[in-house]
């Protein structure tokens, strides 16, 4: 609060902070409050005759005033843009504002929605784009230039003194960016305090839960300053999942180099996949079993002591008493493959 200069004020901090509380508790409570302090010595600040009695009285009537923010001034008409922008594509922008502008004549921006609205490179000419608010920002601030005009509020250069009007505003530009700072610094000094208060938590007295192993292998992360930049050709972004295969292009596909094959190595190939598919029914368990494990398969059942019925049954039935285990095998083998119309 701004104190007038008639009006003393005292260097005891303490004495000028009794007073300023003394006047809260005046403007809670009414006069009867301030009656019943002007007894007391150290309230003597509340008699007229009191050298501070004024500082008092202007605390008690002062003292609710708020104070006033300093009102943002008019922007800068010619930097009011989107400063996301990659410098690539600002050039192109600002290039196509100012064509547009010097040949506004012709109409030639419909010239140029019509001629490369396909193009994804100026995409920012559709209305929907979200580019295209920047572009018509530019083309206005070339507008102003070829016409000689100022941005809002314009100057009135004959009845009106331009120069204390540009004074006015520095003054205000200049205030209103004071106190933009001091609150930027009471922003970083909050959050300063608040790296000190976590800081300060005794974290050894934590319990460990889990511990969590991170590999090497890991994608690395996203560089947000890089995201938050908005281009014109959304195509080349950077992409959000390392995962995501890219699309293959139809014209790469039809230049990629064929391999030529000899007359039939490829119905030879297939036939022999559908061999290697083949499955045999076995004779004892009734089961399909793959053609190139049939051997295995049988190897193994002629020895299991668990088929010695079925396979007394087996030698019954096709007469095979008197053959060995290796023509058993041989003769189960191939009534099996002729079973199957192999």
């Amino acid at each position: 609060m701004n104190t007038p200069d008639d009006i003393p004020i005292p260097e005891d901090e303490s004495l000028k902070e009794t007073i300023i509380k003394t006047a809260t508790y005046a403007k809670q409570n009414g006069s009867p409050f301030v009656e019943k302090l002007k007894n007391d010595d150290r309230f003597s600040f509340t008699n007229p005759e009191d050298v501070y009695y004024q500082y008092f009285q202007y605390i008690l009537n002062h003292g609710n005033e708020k104070v006033i923010a300093p009102r943002e001034p008019y922007p800068f008409a010619f930097t009011s843009y989107d400063k996301n922008l990659t410098p690539k594509d600002l050039e192109i922008i600002k290039a196509a504002a100012a064509f547009c502008v010097a040949n506004e004549d012709l109409n030639y921006l419909e010239k140029m929605r019509k001629q490369f609205g396909n193009d994804p490179q100026f995409g920012f000419l559709n209305p929907n784009h979200s580019l295209n608010e920047t572009f018509i920002q530019f083309m206005n601030q070339y507008k102003q230039v070829k016409e000689n005009t100022l941005g809002p509020p314009a100057f009135d250069y004959l009845n009106e003194d331009y120069k204390s009007v540009i004074l006015r505003r520095s003054f205000q530009r200049a205030e209103y960016r004071e106190y933009s700072k001091e609150l930027e610094n009471e922003k970083k000094e909050a959050s300063r305090l608040q790296k000190i208060q976590f800081s300060a938590y005794d974290w050894t007295n934590f319990k460990v839960v889990h511990t969590l192993e991170l590999s090497n292998t890991e994608n690395e992360p996203l560089n947000f300053a890089e995201l938050s930049l908005r281009k014109i050709n959304k195509t080349s972004e950077l992409p959000l999942f390392s995962g995501d295969e890219p699309t293959t292009n139809s014209e790469t596909t039809k230049n990629r180099k064929r391999k030529v094959k000899a007359a039939g190595e490829t119905r030879i190939k297939k036939r022999r996949a559908d061999d290697n598919n083949r499955e045999i029914q076995c004779p004892i368990t009734n089961k399909m079993i793959p053609e190139d494990k049939f051997d295995r398969h049988l190897k193994i059942l002629l020895g299991d002591p668990h088929y010695k019925m079925e396979r007394e049954k087996y030698k019954a039935k096709h007469k095979l008493t008197n053959l060995s285990s290796d023509e058993v095998f041989e003769n189960i083998k191939n009534i099996a493959r002729n079973t199957t119309g192999l």
